[in-house]
């Protein structure tokens, strides 16, 4: 089974103005559940055993780096979970990971694609 999400926007990584190391907790919780709701809301997919994960960021801005850039999953792979879509989101479930960059050319193509593959 194949599981597609994807979230419209730009979702932040660790650094920046608005990163996640400078963003109070109550508001982080409040992203997450936004995402848990966006989850829900886009599939009923369940993926009990061990699955690929494929991130792919769509954005305006140059290259994120790359540790970066994985943190960008955090918040969304959280949602995954709650939701149910996944069992965990540690190595023995999301047993391959990729990361991937492009660029685009208008603010409102901005997005986060997450896809889950069972393995």
């Amino acid at each position: 089974m194949i599981t597609e999400i994807t979230f419209p926007g730009k979702i932040a990584g660790m650094n920046g103005k608005h990163g996640l190391l400078r963003t109070n907790w109550r508001k982080r919780n409040k992203i997450r559940d936004t995402y848990v709701w966006w989850v829900k809301s886009k599939t009923t997919n369940k993926h009990p055993g061990p699955v690929k994960m494929t991130l792919t960021r769509y954005s305006l801005r140059p290259n994120m780096d790359y540790d970066n850039l994985v943190s960008t999953g955090k918040q969304p792979l959280d949602s995954l979970v709650i939701a149910g879509v996944i069992k965990d989101d540690k190595s023995d479930i999301i047993q391959q990971r990729e990361y991937l960059q492009e660029r685009v050319s208008k603010k409102e193509d901005q997005r986060t694609v997450i896809r889950i593959e069972d393995l």
